[in-house]
């Protein structure tokens, strides 16, 4: 591990350091879902530590500026044609996940199972709490993304016409505004509202200055101490606030992010090859495997009852490889279609 993280392209442009974040989020994630919501029998601490996996959507929005950026200046483009290849890319595998999910009869608890699915196919779910989480709480994200997807376009162009700083300080001052607004109305705890857009303005803008930074052939280096410091200072600060819970969460982005993104890159640095390899590898299905995780864990532990700890770790394990491997055939189903 050198002492100083350099962050610069590898190959045409390539940033193994992105890929590696997307990965390392995506991990920590499907981790987060299987341990919180059905290996109940492991220690309370256990599964209290796993909501830090969570964080790692921040990274995820912030890798998704970075790359739709990066993509948009080697080749600028209208909003019709961004948005005709972010839906052959990104909705039509989305919806054919939500297809199979609501045949299956216990994604689905509620009285509109129909109404439910037309609300992804037409993207209204984002608008209404009821089908916000519906076939899987994990599609809130997304509702999130697709709003980003419908705003790139503007925001590309706001930011061609401001610099790069003066963008930044609008985008965090737009966020920090919709913090305030959720805080004050209470709203913070309906998830169409605390998942709206806006909430993770920041975070996406950043990663859109990023990529204007490094693609235009700058390099970034950070010292290993500063990362360590921003790591435990961030993730520290993220957990005292989270615990007093409430509206105080609305304001915990921040230090969540920080915090989470430094140590997964002091991670990176230490350069463990099979760890880093294991990581790099995930983040090449990274998108499928959160597509289908919760509706392979489901069908797993509603079909086999596990009432031991032994039983759910088993179990656990077992869905959790499934899901990489259909995730990695999904993957490769759709690169065929496409070709």
């Amino acid at each position: 591990m050198s002492s100083v993280l350099k962050i610069e392209s590898v190959v045409q442009k390539h940033y193994e350091v992105i890929d590696y974040l997307k990965g390392f989020s995506i991990l920590t994630i499907v981790s987060m879902h299987l341990i919180q919501t059905y290996t109940t029998f492991l220690p309370g601490f256990v599964i209290k530590l796993a909501t830090a996996g969570g964080t790692g959507v921040h990274i995820f929005i912030l890798c998704s500026g970075f790359g739709l950026y990066l993509s948009y200046m080697r080749r600028p483009c209208g909003f019709g044609d961004f948005i005709r290849h972010r839906f052959g890319k990104i909705y039509i595998p989305y919806i054919v996940i939500i297809t199979i999910s609501a045949l299956v009869p216990f994604m689905y608890d509620g009285n509109k199972r129909i109404l439910a699915y037309l609300s992804h196919v037409l993207l209204f779910k984002m608008f209404v709490p009821e089908f916000e989480s519906s076939f899987g709480a994990h599609f809130w994200y997304i509702s999130t993304i697709f709003q980003f997807y419908f705003c790139f376009i503007p925001l590309s162009r706001l930011k061609e016409k401001l610099q790069t700083k003066k963008f930044l300080i609008l985008s965090l001052a737009v966020s920090f505004l919709w913090w305030i607004f959720l805080a004050v109305s209470g709203l913070y705890e309906i998830r169409v509202w605390d998942s709206f857009f806006i909430q993770y303005l920041w975070e996406f803008s950043l990663g859109m200055c990023l990529a204007d930074y490094l693609g235009n052939g700058r390099i970034i280096h950070i010292k290993m101490i500063y990362l360590v410091i921003t790591a435990c200072t961030g993730l520290g600060l993220a957990t005292v606030v989270a615990s007093f819970g409430g509206v105080f969460k609305v304001f915990n982005d921040i230090p969540g992010m920080i915090g989470y993104g430094s140590l997964a890159l002091v991670l990176y640095e230490i350069n463990i090859k099979t760890w880093n390899g294991l990581i790099l590898w995930i983040s090449e299905f990274s998108y499928e495997w959160y597509l289908i995780h919760i509706l392979i864990f489901a069908c797993f532990f509603k079909s086999i009852h596990a009432d031991t700890l032994s039983m759910q770790l088993t179990v656990g394990v077992i869905a959790f490889i499934v899901s990489i491997l259909l995730a990695i055939g999904y993957k490769k189903c759709w690169q065929l279609v496409r070709r």
